[in-house]
């Protein structure tokens, strides 16, 4: 018995002399939907947005105040007098998570797929050639002189830079997991669908600056061993398991648990903003609003305020009632260009504005849904405003792709209730509403406009840009081919162990992240 006795200490002091193992950090991410892919080129979904820039990165990027264009793997760039030739300069740190160097090959074959294959493709066919001048500098070659970093820092699509073989090998087909090589502060090691995209640390990655974290760009460092990016999509299972400690950050969770959250000890809840401006879309094919007086009529017709705190559930934090079609925090474009004619709510000045565009009474057919309860509250607010005013609404619900559906045929509607997410650039986003034949012009065109939407492409001083933003913004005003309601913010929260979280645009952005045990 003895001889066991002393054979246990034995071992339990052999075993107390080895450093304990420490547990991996690892982050856990309750987000909205699964992602129906992981190639960044191949769609604009949020979901696929939202992990990639973990994996990928792109040449420039955009700051954290939504002007300034940042580096990341172009360490620097510069455009000649004609404004269509680009040097980009490439990161000499940058490195692939399977240990190659960053080539100006990969950038070639990347933007060869992106021109050719991406969701955005056609913004760049602008580019004619693309020369290897050595290993760590191309040159873009433009068929006409545009703003190519605007463009490119755009984050609609991650403009994610691949490694050259598996480009060119992809060509339109989707990546698979073990070929979602990248240059970022993470790697993808597994995904299963409806239940988790595993990532764990990029082994070879370095920051390229100590300059802070800033939107995409800025220092990016892999504190946490893993992230685990989670589909919950019933919200009330998001919030629960963050309040449980399931999950250590939680997306999309009601506005109506803002108090509660902020409330508690273990939470800390973080607003979204800027994150949706509310939207009607007008039908000018569609008669009366093919006439500007009506559309001037609908306009006077509304309060803004009492439309964006009835979406907000009265709370302030939650909505901003402002005229532009920027945000505040675009100091660079934002403007007050038109405030005269929004939030009017001038019931007498609709009647005579009705009056005078010869309004009979018929039905104005408003297209609207109820998957995104923001439009929903949004459509039935508005609609007793007009018919206030003496203008007879006829709502038509359906599910949102219906809805979509039935507006790009430009029959049988006058207002389509929609929302934009976050402008980052004059031109790319607003051409799809505003340039003569758009898909979502709904039969807008006005030549002054498009003058205006093309130069705003073209490569500029910001004083310059500002301006056209200043024209773009009166002439929508005066034409109204769309009302903008004001801001509309969303809530996030993460676990108080998670440590320097802060998010950014519609993206969690977990380098530089830290969890405390």
């Amino acid at each position: 018995m003895r001889k066991w006795t002393w054979l246990f200490v034995l071992v339990f002091l052999v075993a107390a002399a080895i450093p304990a193992m420490a547990e991996p950090m690892v982050i856990k991410a309750a987000m909205q939907t699964s992602p129906p892919t992981l190639d960044p080129h191949l769609t604009t979904n949020t979901v696929v947005q939202q992990i990639a820039v973990h994996i990928f990165e792109p040449l420039v990027a955009y700051g954290e105040d939504y002007s300034e264009i940042l580096p990341v793997l172009a360490s620097s760039w510069e455009v000649d007098a004609t404004g269509r030739r680009y040097t980009f300069q490439l990161e000499p740190k940058a490195t692939f998570s399977d240990g190659d160097p960053l080539t100006a090959e990969d950038v070639v074959a990347s933007y060869e797929r992106i021109r050719d294959y991406s969701a955005v493709g056609e913004e760049f066919e602008i580019i004619e050639e693309m020369i290897i001048t050595d290993p760590k500098t191309v040159v873009f070659v433009l068929s006409t002189n545009i703003d190519l970093i605007r463009l490119m820092a755009g984050p609609v699509m991650l403009q994610a830079i691949m490694k050259k073989e598996i480009a060119e090998a992809a060509g339109a087909e989707e990546l698979l997991v073990d070929e979602l090589i990248g240059t970022g502060p993470y790697m993808v090691v597994e995904r299963l669908p409806d239940v988790h995209v595993k990532l764990i640390k990029n082994p070879y990655y370095t920051p390229y600056t100590d300059a802070p974290r800033s939107g995409f760009g800025g220092k990016k460092e892999a504190i946490a061993d893993e992230i685990l990016f989670i589909p919950v999509p019933e919200v009330s299972t998001r919030l629960a398991g963050l309040e449980t400690g399931q999950y250590d950050f939680a997306e999309a969770v009601p506005v109506t648990s803002y108090s509660s959250l902020m409330a508690n000890p273990d939470i800390n809840a973080f607003l979204q903003k800027p994150l949706w401006a509310i939207i009607w879309e007008l039908n000018q094919s569609e008669p009366p609003m093919d006439n500007p007086v009506f559309r001037q009529a609908v306009l006077a017709a509304l309060d803004m305020e009492t439309v964006m705190k009835t979406v907000a559930m009265g709370d302030p934090n939650f909505y901003r009632v402002q005229p532009s079609f920027w945000t505040p925090e675009q100091t660079l474009l934002h403007n007050d260009a038109g405030a005269e004619f929004y939030n009017a709510h001038n019931i007498s000045r609709a009647k005579r504005l009705l009056e005078e565009a010869g309004y009979q009474g018929q039905d104005i057919i408003l297209l609207s849904n109820r998957d995104y309860d923001w439009m929903y509250r949004t459509t039935l607010a508005a609609a007793a405003q007009l018919e206030a005013a003496g203008i007879k609404v006829r709502i038509e619900f359906s599910d949102w792709p219906s809805q979509i559906g039935k507006a790009l045929t430009n029959k049988g509607w006058h207002i389509n209730q929609t929302g934009w997410s976050f402008w980052f650039s004059a031109f790319v986003h607003a051409k799809a509403s505003f340039l003569c034949g758009a898909p979502y012009s709904y039969a807008y065109c006005n030549e002054e406009m498009d003058r205006l939407l093309h130069a705003a492409a073209l490569h500029h001083t910001n004083a310059e840009l500002r301006q056209i933003a200043i024209e773009i913004q009166e002439l929508a005003y005066e034409d109204i081919p769309v009302i903008r309601f004001g801001d509309f913010f969303g809530l996030a929260a993460t676990r108080k162990e998670l440590q320097g979280f802060q998010p950014w645009y519609v993206t969690p952005r977990f380098w530089g992240v830290s969890k405390r045990s």
